[in-house]
């Protein structure tokens, strides 16, 4: 089993507008993006995501953070987020001022 862990301070992405994407597009996909902003909260969103994205990296055993772009958090009805790695489940969560994620492969 592998597992990897991430927590994020929210207000990294408080000052990011939706408009910013061009700056984001390595980090981001735009599905993620758009999910993102569809909600006052999205720099909750986007902190989640973005621990979840480390988290993957770290219990895929990768090194090199430079393109989080590579993964995929999608978010099935409900709100449940799924990676789009098989084999690998994840869970976030946040508060009003930091996001973790866990992330558990085979």
């Amino acid at each position: 089993m592998k597992l990897g862990i991430d927590i994020v301070k929210i207000n990294k992405f408080k000052k990011i507008k939706k408009t910013d994407f061009y700056l984001w597009q390595k980090v981001f996909t735009k599905n993620e993006w758009e999910y993102s902003f569809k909600d006052k909260l999205y720099a909750c969103h986007l902190a989640g995501i973005f621990a979840a994205k480390e988290a993957a990296f770290k219990a895929m055993g990768w090194t090199n953070f430079s393109d989080l772009g590579k993964i995929e958090v999608s978010h099935v009805k409900g709100g449940l987020p799924m990676l789009n790695f098989k084999k690998l489940h994840v869970s976030i969560s946040h508060s009003d001022d930091t996001a973790i994620a866990v992330v558990i492969g085979q």
